[in-house]
Order: C-alpha cells, then structure tokens, then sequence
C-alpha cells in the first residue's frame, strides 16, 4: 500500500481526534464556569482559560493542518467518512473526562452519524479546483451560489431565533442552528481555494478578486460566529448530542453543493444508494440526539 495513502488516512483520522478532543476539553471548561457567569461575559471568561484556549488550538489549528493536508494526498472522497472516527473520542472522552451519560438511543444515533458520513464520503461526490474555477466563470453558478448562500444565512438566522425563543431543547436547536454558518464555511472554502493562488499572483480577474475578498470575509465571519455559537450550545446541553446534530446540515448540505450548485452527476451509479442512505442515516442520527431534554441543569 503507498505510504502517502496510509499517511493520508492517518491525518484525516488525526484531524477528526484532534477536532473533536478540541471540543472536549472546550466543553469541561463550559461545564465548569458558575452559572452567573454563564450570563454575563461568558466569552470573556473563556478566553482566559488556557484549558479552553488550548482546546480551541486543537480543533482549530491542528484539526484544520491535518484536514488540509488529508485532502491533498486522498482527496475530499475518503476524508470525511475517516474524520467521523472523531465522535467516537467524542463519546468516550464525554463519559470519561466531563462525566456525561449517553442512553441507548444516543449510542445508536452516534453510530448512525458515523456510519452516514463515511457512506457519503464514499459516494465519491468530490468537486476539483479546476472545476469549481470553471463554474465561477458561469453567470448561472453565480446566481444559484447567491441564492444558496442566501438561503444558508437565512435558515442560520431563524433557526437561532427560535433557539433564543426555546426552553426545552435549547442546547439542541442552538446546535442544529450552528451547523449552517460551518455549512456557509465549507462551501466557501471551495471558491477561495480556486482563485487564491491567481489572485496572489496578481493575475487575477475583477471577479475572482471580487469572489477571492467575499470568500475571506466569510470564512472568518462564518467561524467566528460558528465558534461562539458552539460554547453557547455547550451551556444548555451535552456535547454528544450537540455535535452530532449540528453535523446534521454540514454533512447533508453538499450533497446539495454537488447537484444543485454545480449541476454535476454522480461519478458512479453506487454513488446514488450512497448518498440516499447515508442522508437518511444521518437524519435519524439528528433525531435520535436531538430528543433528550438537554437543559443547564442536567448539567450542573
């Protein structure tokens, strides 16, 4: 077997670890904070824990290099079936580290989600750089990437109103919300890419600087937001179920990305049974978390 294959496997694996061990110790460090404090500089707070910021180095820094470079040496069709092993630290280091309980049904849904998204990696439904770079220069692609990146904020925004507006599942709908800017990040990492090293250069057209500046403000936007989004998550329920669910938009939105937005077919007839399953597996993944009563004092 090629040793940049096993490599690739091993950082795609590694990236899943270090992203979710990450949100782990992120989490305690949220569990631990009284709960007045939780109303009132609650970010404030955080950023002066060193357990916090290193958690936020682990899943941001760490698990995005070896993310990227996964990328480059196995490509986008393997990656995110192989960063799914992720949860399963996830569910351990729950019961272990921060002392949460997971019931039969969570179980199952975690094993669910993982097994969802390695069927949608194995779909294959990979997009390259040159093709993204082609689409952009499609009055027509620019037209359904506005409106789906419209569509992306407004489900983010309404669905964070209703969080504000819930009482039982708080933790859950803020976390299901949270996917959709993490949903707007990963698509627009695609476009940046493509155009990044034209415009560098100096060489790039007025619309590829136009896509390469809107692309930046939204990814830093995007996962700011997305990272403040998850603490609060973090206040109202346990992190195995707010995770999973918020994987919930993040692994169904590019299946939409590929046949809505870039108007491609499958590069295989096995790759339909794939998506269709892994979709729906992924769903009932989202349903089977999201039904405990996740409320701050279950936590407490």
């Amino acid at each position: 077997m090629d040793g940049n294959y096993l490599l690739g496997v091993t950082l795609a694996i590694s990236s899943g670890v270090l992203n979710q061990a990450g949100q782990l110790l992120q989490k305690k460090v949220v569990n631990e904070i009284p709960k007045e404090a939780r109303e009132k500089h609650f970010m404030r707070t955080l950023l002066k824990n060193p357990v916090w910021i290193t958690g936020l180095l682990l899943a941001i820094v760490g698990g995005t290099i070896c993310f990227m470079l996964a990328q480059g040496m196995i490509g986008p069709a393997l990656v995110p079936g192989l960063m799914a092993s992720g949860l399963i630290v996830l569910a351990i280091g729950s019961v272990k580290l921060i002392g949460e309980t997971l019931d039969r049904s969570e179980i199952i849904g975690i094993g669910l989600m993982i097994f969802g998204i390695l069927l949608l990696g194995l779909s294959e439904l990979g997009i390259s750089s040159d093709r993204v770079r082609e689409s952009l220069a499609q009055p027509d692609t620019i037209f359904r990437i506005t409106v789906f990146t419209v569509i992306l904020f407004v489900l983010w925004i309404t669905t964070y109103l209703l969080a504000l507006k819930s009482v039982k599942r708080k933790g859950i709908v803020i976390a299901f919300s949270n996917g959709f800017p993490f949903c707007l990040s990963n698509f627009w990492i695609s476009p940046l890419l493509a155009v990044i090293f034209i415009v560098l250069s100096g060489k790039g057209t007025f619309s590829q600087i136009v896509i390469f500046v809107l692309a930046s403000f939204i990814l830093v936007f995007t996962n700011l937001i997305g990272i403040w989004q998850t603490q609060q998550a973090f206040k109202f329920a346990q992190i195995t179920n707010v995770v999973p669910v918020q994987q919930v938009p993040v692994q169904i939105t590019p299946i939409l990305v590929y046949f809505n937005v870039f108007a491609l077919t499958p590069p295989k007839n096995i790759s339909s049974v794939y998506i269709i399953t892994g979709a729906i597996l992924i769903i009932i993944s989202g349903f089977l978390l999201g039904r405990r009563q996740s409320e701050l004092e279950a936590i407490e």
